[in-house]
């Protein structure tokens, strides 16, 4: 994605409050109505919102049922977790490298549909 394109889009975020409303209902629709990527695998997109007076705090996700705890602890604990900047400002939260791979693709038909209008 060119910086131009990540600049417009977080000017947009702050400055458009419809853009932004749509955003935070439906995340994963609008990445993908934008940017015309369709991935075939399920996931979901969660926006939280940064304020000044709030910390963020990520859990882990719970074993499931039959699940080795000290498996799953040690796998969430060593995890590195990719965070993606976006012209820095805010960021992308990736979890795995499955979900890396998604985002990308989402972020890459952005960019070239920003560069061809």
């Amino acid at each position: 994605m060119t910086a131009d394109a990540g600049t417009a889009h977080t000017l947009q975020i702050v400055n458009d409050p419809t853009y932004r409303a749509r955003l935070l209902a439906d995340p994963k629709r609008v990445l993908c109505e934008e940017s015309g990527y369709r991935p075939r695998e399920d996931f979901a997109v969660e926006v939280v919102e940064e304020r000044d007076d709030t910390i963020v705090i990520l859990l882990p996700a719970r074993p499931r049922d039959g699940e080795d705890f000290e498996g799953r602890l040690a796998e969430t604990s060593q995890r590195v977790h990719d965070v993606l900047f976006s012209s820095g400002v805010g960021g992308f939260f990736i979890p795995d490298d499955r979900l890396k791979w998604i985002l990308r693709g989402i972020r890459s038909s952005w960019a070239a549909r920003a560069e061809g209008r």
